[in-house]
């Protein structure tokens, strides 16, 4: 704790109180985003209130910080917001229309408030801190959702979860150890309530109501996409600090946190997420060969991937049975997701209105009846959506809201490449968020759209931010 306190304190030495409250608000922000929507919800609305006062206190509107592609970016985003919000004029439902365009207002104030609010006093060292409590809350969720599953495989004599293996090293361990107590029932009833009262603190359900098939309770999607990211942001401080003496030891624990992430996407069963970390794991393979050319970490990656997909598989093969179940299906030729079905029914009633969409929420009328045609009966009940946010973009908004989405995706990314420095976690991000919203429609949900906005604005950061603070040099 005190090596931890050494390293915060000067980041926040020589701040001013508004500064200082509106990096804890983004810190708050990077811990709260991964755990609960609701509490993320709640710091951008202090976000956007500090940025007010901030106005009033200093009496400067603008960033000095942004250079014009930066502003260009935000603006982007911005711009994708309010092709949402018009559409909302000719869509169908206005009142629907209006909850949508309201549930999206953080693709807006996110932006607003990076172009409105000096950002000169955030160095490399702050932002790397948001990205180490990012992935600390997310080792520390897996951490217990190992505990947690490997409690309850003990309590129901069930071994057919995700932890086979530390299940059974822990009865081997824990059970022994409470047998020879005085008292063992009072040893067990010490040891497997706090484990229930931080698992219930996640998403406030009670521990032994969770399904035993079921690692996190988290939306696998979204839970994908927090995990990648946290992984890409992790392998460019990787990257930064290679050399750096003070990272010796450092560096090994970073290491250790991506194999325990790439571990948590192997067992989330997430499918959708093994391809993305598929695609982060080429890109950042293509960065280390063509930037770096460092041929052996490609060696070292590639065995220490390898032995961690085995492990994963020997201790629960039933994690897998969801894509081999989809590769069997895909090559006996036959639908290998629903999701097929789903976006085959969005490009069919996409077609009618290709320009201009339907308009917000206006087409989920059209979707159903397209869905009760090709007997999808239980997606029209259930009111499912196409899960997969470009079709989605197409039926709200036409090609002219996918051409909006698309620009705001592709020019931060092709402009990250034409910097001399290039801004590597903008490409690593993009190549993230770009393949978790073909499988999810993630921008109809906070807990995506905050997620997204909020890294989307602060990655843009990086290049501009110096080294460091004016207190260390």
């Amino acid at each position: 704790m005190s090596i931890l306190a050494a390293n915060v304190k000067p980041l926040f030495k020589e701040l001013q109180w508004h500064q200082a409250s509106e990096y804890s608000l983004l810190a708050l922000l990077a811990v709260s985003l991964p755990l609960n929507w609701r509490l993320a919800l709640w710091c951008l609305i202090l976000l956007c209130a500090n940025t007010l006062v901030r106005i009033f206190a200093t009496r400067h509107v603008g960033n000095p910080a942004l250079d014009r592609p930066t502003r260009i970016c935000l603006c982007l985003m911005m711009l994708f917001y309010l092709v949402y919000a018009l559409s909302g004029i000719y869509s169908n439902n206005p009142h629907e229309a209006l909850s949508t365009i309201s549930t999206m207002l953080p693709m807006l104030l996110f932006p607003l408030v990076f172009l409105l609010t000096d950002t000169r006093y955030l160095t490399r060292r702050h932002l790397s801190l948001l990205t180490y409590l990012m992935a600390a809350t997310l080792t520390v969720r897996f951490i217990i959702m190992l505990i947690r599953s490997a409690f309850h495989s003990i309590d129901t004599q069930l071994f057919s979860s995700t932890t086979d293996l530390i299940t059974a090293l822990l009865t081997q361990l824990v059970t022994p150890a409470i047998q020879a107590m005085p008292f063992p029932e009072l040893g067990r009833m010490i040891a497997i309530p706090p484990f229930r009262v931080a698992a219930h603190l996640f998403d406030n359900t009670m521990f032994d109501s969770r399904p035993t098939y079921l690692f996190d309770p988290l939306h696998h999607n979204y839970l994908a996409l927090y995990i990648l990211t946290a992984i890409a942001l992790l392998y460019n401080e990787l990257m930064r600090h290679w050399h750096s003496p003070r990272w010796l030891r450092l560096r090994w624990f970073v290491i250790l946190d991506i194999a325990l992430l790439s571990a948590y996407i192997l067992l989330s069963g997430s499918r959708s997420g093994m391809v993305a970390w598929v695609l982060l794991f080429i890109a950042c393979l293509a960065h280390l060969a063509i930037a770096r050319h460092r041929w052996r970490t490609i060696c070292i990656i590639l065995v220490t991937l390898t032995s961690i997909i085995g492990i994963t598989y020997w201790a629960s093969p039933s994690t897998y049975k969801r894509v081999t179940s989809t590769v069997n299906n895909l090559r006996l030729g036959e639908q290998a997701d629903l999701r097929q079905s789903l976006w085959q029914s969005g490009l069919e009633i996409a077609k009618e209105r290709p320009l201009f969409g339907y308009g917000c929420d206006g087409y989920w009328e059209a979707l159903f009846q397209q869905y009760r045609s090709h007997d999808h009966l239980g997606a029209s009940i259930s009111g499912l959506s196409t899960h997969n946010q470009y079709l989605e973009t197409t039926l709200v908004a036409g090609l002219v809201g996918l051409s909006a989405m698309l620009a705001m995706i592709l020019i931060p990314a092709l402009l990250s490449l034409r910097r001399p420095h290039r801004n590597l976690p903008m490409i690593l991000f993009t190549v993230v968020y770009a393949a978790c919203i073909f499988f999810e429609a993630t921008f109809g949900r906070q807990m995506g759209l905050l997620f997204i906005g909020f890294w989307y604005c602060l990655i843009l950061l990086y290049p501009l931010s110096p080294s460091s603070h004016p207190a260390d040099t």
